[in-house]
Order: structure tokens, then C-alpha cells, then sequence
């Protein structure tokens, strides 16, 4: 494998990676020495996934991934790292590393995305390779704000390249305009721009990662704070044309081989059920979050590494026994466990994730090549089944078959009769069960307000609840704060 491509600005960094591209690494140059031929577009669309990263790779204990995780009620942490701390108390402290790591890196995405965006069209190069680039630039650029509406809600939109300093003071734009203006037309622009069906293998975007987006962002709209509960029938369809494509499935536990062991073996990442992922690579860029997740202080690698900073989320009691006690999910080895087996001698520990274990790390350890999903085929079964129960008043047939996919899956009894609300509860607390710890639950606490009361079993209001921590959800903690950083450079987001 190969090094990351990186762009930044006007200076563009070029190296590659196996799963994403071919091109040969290149030297420094600016933009206008860019953007000469194809190879240098493909190499341009290249580094802007490499924006995805900061958040997953940590730097000086700073997990931005964690962030999000830690307020939704589910975790605690034992890392060593303040600012996690200060997280998990909700005291958002707006000079924490963890807010820069997200802004920054979206940004400068958005940045990268918008030089190729202005760039590209001038390129002389085959037209359906040129329409299927600006696809991939065009999906990044509505993750990465999609990500920053769900993370600080008003923030600034910049759809131009940066000329000069002056071009980075903006002001804020609302979350209904960063939708309506970039979000939702960057993800039509993608889905109908030829992309091929699936990542193949290779980690790009593709028409089910634009078009499982798009659902998503439209169920996001149909919530808070844009309330367009028009976008539910949207959301609904367009969850719907990725249901119906038959490109994507869930994991089934086969030949010997759970679902579970699946989904974090690194040999199944880019197919089935991954829809869109970040890319890791063993030695190239390894992945932090499986080593990160290991039981606080436990030694059974091979390799005898031991990490004094693992317990990044610790599951919460309340939050294990929330599940019903026939959920697979719960079971060792299922999204938890607090044993394993290694060479003969087992181990026992306090509960922990077992969801991204990466079985390669006995070795390995801490490195892992484990990629990390960002948006599932069960993320859209959930979704379908909410805005289609939603939108049609009740859920039908089609809301069940998806829904009791994810609970057959679990080893759960399918469900029916159940009245809107009932549905619609159901929906969201699977989420939780479902897509706990891939930074998912935050975004629905932002969408509808709610949260998980782990301990009585059913969503409640998010202000006023407290967390297992002893914190007491605010209104204002419904968004984390601009970095301070950015606010003392740029005074409009004050």
C-alpha cells in the first residue's frame, strides 16, 4: 500500500493508497501547476478523504470520535484524557482539542473539495471519469457539512475556493440554508454523476452511499432544528432505492462465522453491509479505535503490547442491561465482551466493545487496519422504517420487514400491531442498540431531541435528563461550541 493523498488550500501534498487509487506519488505543487490531466483530477479527488481521518487517528489522546459518543448516555471513559472528561461531565469546553480536530478536518475538506470542484471542469479528460470525480467531491463535501450542522449547527458556508485570508471570515449560516444550498444539491449532483452501485472494494463513494446520505439527510430536515416534515417522504423513498437495489445486505452469520466476527474483520470491509467506510490500512494509516476500545489495562496480545490509555467508552451498565436478555448484541461477543479466550488462557475483564475487536491486533497490536463504517445497511433499514411510519401515519408491511431485519438478526421475535408512537420508539431505540459507539445516537439526539433512558428503558426529553455521569442536559448542550480558536481568528462566529 501507499501513502494518503492530501490537499490543503492551495498546496497540494500527493501520495497514494492502494484502495482508493494508482497514480504514483508526486512532489509539492500549488493548484495552478494542478489540475493538468486526468491522473492529476483523480489524485485531487484522492486527498479529500483524507479529511475523514483526525477525528479516528487521535493525536495527544484527543479522540474527537469519542466526543460523540460520550454524551449520548451510553459510556463512560477511562482514558487519560481530560477533555474526554470534561465530555462526559458536559462541560463542553470550546478550547478543547476534540471540537478543533472536527472543525478543522471538515473544513479543510470542504476546502480540498472546492478546488476540485472549481478545478475539474477544465481538465481534458474522458467526460464519464470527469462526471463519476465530481461525484466523489460532491459526496465529501455534503458529509463533511452534514457532519458540522450535526456537530455545531450554525456554522459558516463557503462553496468557493480560498483566494485570500479575508476569504475565510464568514459569518454563519443557518442549518435549513447549509442543507437547502449544499448538502441536499451536492448529494443529487452525486448519486446521478455515474458513480458505480458500491464501494467494490475500494472505499470510494458510490450511488448508495449518496443516495443512503441523502435519506439521511432528509430525515435529519424532517427534526430538528429545520422541522420540514415534508422531507419525510423523501427520506422514506429515497431509503427505499438503496432497500431496493439489492446492492447491500445485512451480514448473516455463516460457515461457521458470526455476523458479528463480520463486521469487524477488516477482509469484509467494502462489501455487504458497508455502504461507506473510512479507510485504513495495516502500517499505511492504522486505525486507533480498535486498540483504543480494549478493556482498561487487560494484556492478552501476542505481541505483548499493552496500552495504559485503552478504555476509550466503557458501556455503561445501565445502558448492557437495557437490552432484552435474549439480544444477541448483549452476549460476549456480540457489540460486547468481558472474556476471551487467546492460545489457551482466558482472560476476564470488565465489559467492553467488542464491536470493532479486530482479531488481527493479538498480533498487531496497536495497529489495526480496521476501517471504520460510516454509514451501515442497517442505518438505512432503520432509517426506511421511521420515515416511512412517519410519513404514512402508522408503519406498514414494508416499515415492519425492515425493522424486524435488524431484530432477527439480534435473535429478536419479529414485532407487529404496534401504534405509531410505539413504532416509532421502537425505531429509535434499536438505533441506539443497533449503532452504538459509530457516532451515530448523537446525531439522532440532535434530529429529535431525545434521548435514551438506559435504565427505565424508553426515550425521553434530552433537556433536563441527566447522564449516568450526574450531568444534566441543557439546551445549549444540543451543540458543541465553535473552537474558541476559531471565533479569536474569525469574531463573525461569536
Amino acid at each position: 500500500m501507499k501513502n494518503i493523498i492530501l490537499i490543503l488550500l492551495l498546496v497540494v501534498t500527493l501520495s497514494s493508497c492502494k484502495k482508493w487509487l494508482e497514480e504514483a506519488p508526486r512532489s509539492v505543487i500549488t493548484s495552478s501547476q494542478f489540475y493538468k490531466s486526468e491522473e492529476d483530477a483523480r489524485a485531487a479527488v484522492d486527498g479529500i478523504y483524507a479529511f475523514l481521518y483526525p477525528p479516528y487517528t487521535g493525536s495527544g489522546r484527543n479522540y474527537g470520535y469519542a466526543m460523540l459518543e460520550l454524551v449520548t448516555g451510553g459510556y463512560r471513559t477511562m482514558s487519560e484524557g481530560n477533555d474526554l472528561v470534561n465530555v462526559v461531565n458536559l462541560r463542553q469546553n470550546s478550547a478543547s482539542p476534540l471540537l478543533q480536530q472536527w472543525f478543522s478536518s471538515c473544513y479543510q475538506g470542504i476546502e480540498a473539495a472546492n478546488l476540485a470542484i472549481a478545478n475539474i471542469p477544465d481538465v481534458d479528460m474522458n467526460e464519464s471519469e470527469r462526471s463519476k470525480l465530481m461525484g466523489e467531491v460532491k459526496f465529501l463535501r455534503a458529509y463533511y457539512y452534514y457532519t458540522l450542522v450535526n456537530i455545531f449547527g450554525d456554522v459558516p458556508l463557503k462553496l468557493t475556493p480560498t483566494t485570500n485570508a479575508e476569504d475565510g471570515l464568514l459569518p454563519k449560516t443557518g442549518v435549513k440554508d447549509i442543507y437547502e444550498t449544499a448538502i441536499i444539491p451536492d448529494l443529487k449532483d452525486a448519486e446521478s454523476s455515474g458513480l458505480p452501485a458500491t464501494p467494490e472494494g475500494t472505499g470510494r463513494a458510490s450511488t448508495g452511499a449518496a443516495k443512503a446520505l441523502l435519506a439521511k439527510a432528509y430525515l435529519s430536515m424532517a427534526g430538528f432544528p429545520v422541522n420540514q416534515t415534508d422531507k419525510l417522504p423523501l427520506a422514506r423513498d429515497k431509503a427505499q432505492e438503496v432497500i431496493s437495489s439489492n446492492s447491500f445486505s445485512l451480514f448473516q452469520t455463516t460457515g461457521g462465522v458470526s455476523w458479528f466476527d463480520k463486521l469487524n474483520n477488516p477482509d469484509f470491509d467494502n462489501t455487504q453491509e458497508h455502504i461507506f467506510s473510512i479507510q485504513f490500512g495495516l502500517n499505511i494509516i492504522n486505525s486507533i479505535v480498535p486498540n483504543e476500545l480494549y478493556p482498561k489495562g487487560v494484556s492478552f496480545n501476542r505481541n505483548g503490547h499493552v496500552d495504559n490509555d485503552m478504555g476509550l467508552l466503557i458501556p455503561e451498565q445501565s445502558f448492557l442491561d437495557s437490552y432484552e436478555p435474549n439480544d444477541l448484541r448483549r452476549n460476549n461477543n456480540g457489540f460486547f465482551f468481558n472474556t476471551i479466550t487467546v492460545d489457551g488462557t482466558t482472560y476476564n475483564f470488565s465489559w467492553a466493545m467488542y464491536k470493532f475487536f479486530d482479531k488481527n491486533l493479538l498480533d498487531n497490536a496497536p495497529r489495526s487496519a480496521k476501517d471504520f463504517p460510516v454509514i451501515r445497511y442497517a442505518d438505512v433499514l432503520l432509517t426506511y422504517a421511521e420515515a416511512q411510519n412517519e410519513a404514512g401515519g402508522s408503519p406498514d408491511a414494508t416499515a415492519y420487514n425492515a425493522l424486524n431485519a435488524i431484530r432477527s438478526r439480534a435473535g429478536l421475535a419479529d414485532l407487529s400491531g404496534l401504534s405509531q408512537a410505539d413504532f416509532r420508539e421502537e425505531v429509535w431505540k434499536q438505533r441506539y442498540w443497533e449503532l452504538c459507539a459509530e457516532d451515530k445516537v448523537w446525531f439522532d439526539i440532535v434530529r429529535t431531541h431525545k434521548i435514551f433512558d438506559a435504565a427505565n428503558g424508553n426515550m425521553v426529553n434530552a433537556v433536563g435528563f441527566t447522564l449516568p455521569s450526574g450531568a444534566t442536559f441543557k439546551e445549549e448542550n444540543l451543540k458543541f461550541p465553535i473552537p474558541l480558536s476559531e471565533v479569536q481568528v474569525n469574531p463573525l462566529l461569536e
